[in-house]
């Protein structure tokens, strides 16, 4: 939502947009450091706490950032925005899975990213609306009102779900972190997860300058083809939730990372001895996000369910390796020579490969035992709150 007004932040602190920039970065840094702390903490006091606890950081950044009157506090605004964003993002799933067995929190996961999908299709042009026409402070105005909902419904309707806390220290934190990455399915599940991200956010990064440089399109023709593939997305996610619990979750995380291996061949084929044209480009990429949206939600519902015990721990790793994953992503597709689309797509189709392979493997892997470092642990009952 902040993105479109960018360019007017520029002029209202007078600095250069290289430090404006600094206000979308770091607030996506902060979201990436958060991934590593929310879990643990909430496998250690529980899901509702620490969610309350970012939901109130999140709406002090917020207002810190309408009431800013230096760019250097409103980047620091920020920070603690995306920081208290991110426990949000972490708990939501680690929640569905503390209520839900493994099938049944792929519907649940999937119901949820097909909500998510939306704001993200329309929040640019509410935000550019709210720059152009009343001020950039109004944006953060709104996201304060809906964030002074959501934490307003938390604390009424939202009792805690970790019924078995850890008694984690920093050691324990280190060593729950440990058994996860010593996890064979887990790290499958969870690279799978990350690559298939990180094809998405290649894309993104690289089809303005496609459009724009390939095709000769106006910046408007992207805002309108994106739509495309976020609605079938969506599509995808609904898919899981139908299909999951009748067929199996790791039955459909196969199917959809083998539909998105399909349409990625076809935009490979598109790129080598295709015509030129933006439903050549949109079409297969489409098709990829159904496949994306099949198989997303079962595999962190498979990855949730190794170690339920630290759904939270193993909710942020994976968080933080899908936007490490997509920051290098976008990095590689910037490194490439504009002007030609083999470079993105090559890229694009090598991300899908390697969900598809890692899926394979975790989904190969026998079921393994529970670690005995997560074993020995000392858990503590949780209060006795409303469910």
């Amino acid at each position: 939502m902040v993105v479109p007004a960018l360019p007017l932040l520029v002029e209202a602190f007078d600095d250069r947009p290289a430090r404006v920039q600094l206000v979308l970065s770091l607030y996506l840094a902060g979201i990436a450091a958060g991934q590593l702390v929310y879990g643990p903490l909430s496998d250690r006091y529980g899901r509702r706490p620490v969610l309350i606890a970012g939901l109130a950081m999140f709406l002090v950044g917020t207002a810190l950032c309408g009431l800013a009157p230096t760019l250097g506090s409103l980047v620091a605004g920020r920070v603690l925005e995306g920081f208290g964003a991110c426990a949000e993002v972490v708990l939501a799933r680690a929640i569905i899975r503390d209520v839900y067995e493994r099938e049944a929190a792929a519907r649940g996961l999937a119901l949820v990213m097909m909500a998510m999908t939306l704001p993200p299709a329309i929040s640019p042009a509410v935000g550019a609306y709210l720059a152009e026409f009343i001020d950039w402070r109004a944006i953060f105005v709104l996201l304060g009102g809906l964030g002074g909902v959501v934490f307003a419904v938390t604390l009424v309707r939202l009792g805690e779900t970790n019924r078995n806390r850890m008694r984690l220290d920093p050691a324990g934190m280190v060593g729950a972190y440990a058994s996860l990455l010593h996890s064979p399915r887990f790290v499958g599940f969870a690279l799978c997860s990350a690559c298939a991200s990180a094809s998405w956010f290649t894309f993104i990064a690289s089809a303005p300058h496609l459009l724009a440089d390939t095709l000769g399109q106006p910046p408007s023709t992207y805002g309108l083809m994106i739509l495309l593939p976020m609605a079938t997305y969506m599509l995808g996610n609904a898919g899981a939730a139908r299909f999951a619990p009748r067929y199996g979750s790791l039955r459909v995380l196969i199917c959809g990372r083998m539909l998105s291996f399909a349409a990625a061949a076809g935009l490979v084929l598109w790129g080598l001895v295709g015509e030129p044209s933006v439903w050549a480009l949109f079409l297969p990429i489409a098709f990829a996000e159904i496949g994306d949206g099949l198989s997303q939600p079962s595999v962190m519902a498979a990855a949730l369910s190794i170690h339920p015990r630290i759904a939270g721990t193993a909710s942020g790793l994976m968080g933080f390796l899908q936007m490490t994953m997509a920051a290098s992503g976008s990095f590689l597709v910037a490194l490439l020579p504009q002007g030609s689309a083999l470079g993105p797509i090559a890229i694009f189709a090598g991300f899908v490969v390697l969900a598809l392979i890692f899926g394979l493997i975790a989904v190969r892997r026998p079921s393994e035992d529970t670690p005995p470092a997560i074993a020995s642990a000392k858990a503590e009952p949780a209060a006795a709150e409303g469910g």
